[in-house]
C-alpha cells in the first residue's frame, strides 16, 4: 500500500515538482533564513530534494537496523514538502506553514488516508522544521537536514568549480561565514532575482538548515562547558584536516588564509565542518548531525579548541581569550573596505612552512595587509 502512495506523490512531484525546493514566505521557517541560504538551495527542485530526502531515510534506517519503518518513512521523506507546489500556495502556504500546507495534497494522493500509520505519517510532516518525535519523526528530520547539507555542499562544490567571468575579476573577495555580528537575517530573494552580492556564505546556510524554533540559547557572554569528545576527536587528524582549506578559494570567497606574521585564520565553520566529519567517521550521529544553534555545538567547539590550545600549543593565545573558541577581527586590504570576520587563529607551524603557504597564495588574497583584533565588537564564544 505504501508503495502505491509513493508512487502517486512521485507522479504529482514529476509533474509540478520543478520549483525551488525552499519558500520564501517571511512567517515561514525557511522565509528566515539567510538570503545566501535561500539562493543556494532553491537551486535544487522540489523533485530532487524529495528523493535526496527519501535516500538519506534509507540509509538511516538500514544502518539502524529499522528497515521495517521504511515503507512508511519514505511515504514521509517524499510527501513531506508538497506544501510548496505552485498549486498548493493557497491560505496556510500564505502564513508560512509549508509542512501545515503539505497535508492537504498528501491527504487526497490515492490510499493514503487507508495507511495505518496516517497520523504519525502526518505528524513527522508537520514536526519536520521543529521537536521531531518517534523514530519516524526523527528519522524525516535528520534526513531532511542531511539531504540538505548533500546539497549545499553539491551546489557550492559546482560554483566553486565554475570559472568567475572577465567582468567579476574586480569583485571584492568576501570570507564565508557568519556575519560580523549576530543579525537578523534579510528577506530572502524570489529564485529569479540575480542582482546583488552574496552577503552570507556556507557557515550561514548550515545554520539555516539545522537551525530549530525550540531550541534553547545560552547567552553569548556565558562561557561554554566543556563535553567529553575523547570518542571521536583526534587533534592530529583534525589538524590535518584543516590544511586543505589554507589559502583555497571558493569561488570569490574563502574559509581560511595564513598571514606572514605566521597564523593562519579559520572561520569557525571550518572547524565545525571538519568536527562533523570526523565524529561521522567515528560513527558518533549525534555530533556529525547536531544543529548549527544547538548549545552543544558550541560546547563541542569550545573543547576542541581547548585541547588544540592545551594539547599542541597551535592556538595563537595571544588574539583570542583562553575562555573564546573565536574572536572578532578585521582584515584590511591594499584595496577595498576593511573585512570583519570571526575568526580562530592558529600558529602556522601547525601546518607547515608559513614561507610556502605564503607563495602559494591566491593573488585575490595576497591583497589581504593585516589582521587585527576588533576590539570594538562584542566578543562572543
Amino acid at each position: 500500500m505504501q508503495k502505491t502512495v509513493c508512487r502517486c506523490i512521485l507522479e504529482l512531484l514529476d509533474r509540478e515538482g520543478d520549483c525551488p525546493s525552499v519558500v520564501n514566505i517571511d512567517t515561514d521557517v525557511e522565509g528566515n533564513w539567510d538570503d545566501n541560504t535561500y539562493r543556494i538551495l532553491a537551486r535544487t527542485n522540489l523533485l530532487d530534494h524529495s528523493l535526496n530526502v527519501a535516500e538519506q531515510v534509507v540509509r538511516l534506517l538500514t544502518e539502524a537496523d529499522a528497515c521495517h519503518v521504511i515503507p512508511d518513512t519514505m511515504v514521509a521523506a517524499l510527501g513531506h514538502d508538497l506544501g510548496k507546489l505552485e498549486s498548493m500556495r493557497g491560505y496556510l502556504y500564505s502564513l508560512g506553514e509549508h509542512p501545515l500546507a503539505a497535508g492537504r495534497p498528501l491527504a487526497g494522493i490515492p490510499g493514503f488516508k487507508e495507511l495505518p500509520k496516517k497520523e504519525e505519517i502526518s505528524r513527522a510532516i508537520k514536526l519536520h522544521h521543529k521537536s521531531s518525535d518517534g523514530l519516524l519523526g526523527k528519522t524525516l528530520k535528520k534526513a531532511d537536514q542531511l539531504a540538505r547539507q548533500k546539497e549545499l555542499e553539491e551546489t557550492v562544490e559546482r560554483l566553486s568549480a565554475a570559472p568567475a567571468p572577465a567582468s567579476q575579476e574586480t569583485t571584492a573577495v568576501q570570507p564565508v561565514g557568519p556575519p560580523e555580528k549576530p543579525v537578523t537575517a534579510p528577506k530572502p530573494s524570489p529564485p529569479n532575482m540575480t542582482s546583488g552580492k552574496d552577503t552570507a556564505a556556507v557557515r550561514q546556510t548550515r545554520a539555516d538548515i539545522y537551525g530549530e524554533e525550540t531550541a534553547t540559547k545560552e547567552k553569548v557572554s556565558e562561557v561554554p562547558a566543556m563535553i567529553d569528545i575523547s570518542r571521536w576527536f583526534d587533534a592530529d587528524a583534525f589538524l590535518n584536516d584543516l590544511k586543505p582549506y589554507i589559502n583555497r578559494m571558493f569561488g570569490r570567497r574563502f574559509m581560511a588564509f595564513s598571514m606572514a606574521d605566521g597564523h593562519v585564520y579559520f572561520q569557525v565553520k571550518v572547524l565545525e565542518e571538519v568536527a562533523r566529519k570526523q565524529a561521522e567517521r567515528a560513527g558518533d550521529m549525534e555530533i556529525a548531525t547536531m544543529a548549527a544553534d544547538d548549545t552543544t555545538m558550541r560546547r563541542v567547539l569550545f573543547s576542541i579548541v581547548h585541547r588544540l590550545r592545551v594539547e599542541r600549543d597551535v592556538i595563537a593565545r595571544g588574539l583570542i581569550k583562553d575562555t573564546f573558541f573565536g574572536g572578532y577581527f578585521t582584515v584590511t586590504r591594499k584595496t577595498g573596505k576593511p573585512i570583519k570576520g570571526y575568526y580562530t587563529p592558529f600558529h602556522a607551524e601547525a601546518f607547515g612552512s608559513i614561507a610556502e603557504m605564503e607563495q602559494a597564495k591566491p593573488d585575490t588574497l595576497r591583497n589581504l595587509m593585516a589582521v587585527r583584533p576588533y576590539v570594538n565588537e562584542e566578543t562572543r564564544e
